[in-house]
């Protein structure tokens, strides 16, 4: 699943996007596949030492200045989530710009809407579900209101899902630089909240510079700035969130790995997710949750505690599950 990098030119979109992938000569016109930090993966290959440690990936996309042109909305309405860019350098006005942003968004979702709903009433379906929910969409976003705060049910999802939406999608907004180091902004966070987006205050050009450090001197120098953990990994695990993903965890002597899952997925979805010879031939799902394993990570341990979990395939898988599929085809 893709998410977009887009905002006002000058507002470090490219540079943060040289940042993630930690290089200042990156190609802003590729994709680019990160791996998703997670300190439990991290702590599983440091007990088992695997020969591969595979870790949860998100894909990021930098939108071409003006991030806002017709031609360059349609690249957004390809993305799952929306990650917007404010330029705080200079100490400008962010809650008006990222205002001009939302209004864009919600302008060139009632054109799309307001063109559907002309063409069902002229095919006279008018009155189906379809049609009904678009006009409550257009009495929604007339007041300037973003559809991400509504609350739609699964078959409103499904209707309006081919429409891509613009400001249906999760957003992520980030303030580039609020302070030193980064603090957040009061006035900006409630109105990105009233939005309902996430607000992260993140350098640029200090997370691009701090790619130029090894990696293992890197969280003490982030320690020594002020910093609990650097602005690209807050940026990277809220990106994976707001894509309404989980992980389990699987290990093997070849490999330790972390499967995304949407959250409220079963132990037979995760079974498939793995390989869909496991999901045919689903018998049963051992499961450890991730805490107790991190207080014991010795299966005999835990089997002797009678810790070791058997469910059924309408078990509903927890974030950092440990689980081990049962199966026979």
């Amino acid at each position: 699943m893709k998410i977009a990098l887009a905002g006002k030119p000058g507002c470090g979109r490219s540079t943060l996007f040289r940042a993630l992938a930690g290089s200042p000569n990156a190609d802003s016109g590729k994709p680019l596949t990160v791996k998703v930090p997670d300190h439990r993966l991290d702590f599983l290959e440091s007990i088992h030492n695997p020969l591969k440690n595979t870790h949860a990936t998100v894909v990021f996309f930098d939108v071409p200045t003006p991030s806002f042109s017709a031609k360059n909305l349609t690249l957004i309405r390809n993305a799952a989530v929306l990650t917007i860019v404010l330029d705080n350098y200079a100490l400008g006005d962010t809650v008006n710009d990222f205002n001009d942003i939302e209004s864009e968004l919600i302008l060139s979702d009632m054109s799309l809407c307001e063109k559907r709903l002309a063409r069902l009433i002229k095919e006279s379906k008018g009155k189906t579900r379809e049609a009904l929910l678009l006009g409550n969409l257009l009495k929604h976003m007339e007041n300037g209101s973003p559809l991400r705060i509504l609350e739609l049910d699964k078959g409103e999802a499904a209707i309006l899902a081919p429409y891509a939406l613009l400001s249906l999608k999760p957003l992520i907004v980030v303030s580039n630089r609020m302070g030193d180091p980064v603090t957040p902004d009061e006035e900006l966070s409630a109105a990105v909240s009233e939005h309902g987006g996430t607000l992260l205050a993140v350098d640029a050009g200090f997370e691009l510079e701090l790619t130029e450090i090894d990696e293992s001197e890197q969280a003490p120098f982030l320690e020594s700035m002020g910093y609990t953990s650097s602005g690209l990994s807050r940026l990277i695990r809220s990106s994976y969130s707001a894509l309404d993903l989980i992980v389990f965890l699987t290990i093997g002597k070849d490999e330790t790995r972390a499967w995304p899952i949407r959250k409220g997925s079963t132990a037979l979805d995760a079974a498939g997710a793995i390989h869909s010879d496991l999901e045919r031939g689903f018998i049963r799902a051992v499961v450890v949750p991730w805490e107790l394993y991190h207080e014991h990570p010795d299966r005999t341990v835990l089997k002797e505690k009678g810790e070791l979990r058997i469910e059924g395939r309408h078990y509903i898988v927890k974030d950092g599950d440990l689980i081990e599929i049962r199966f026979n085809v």
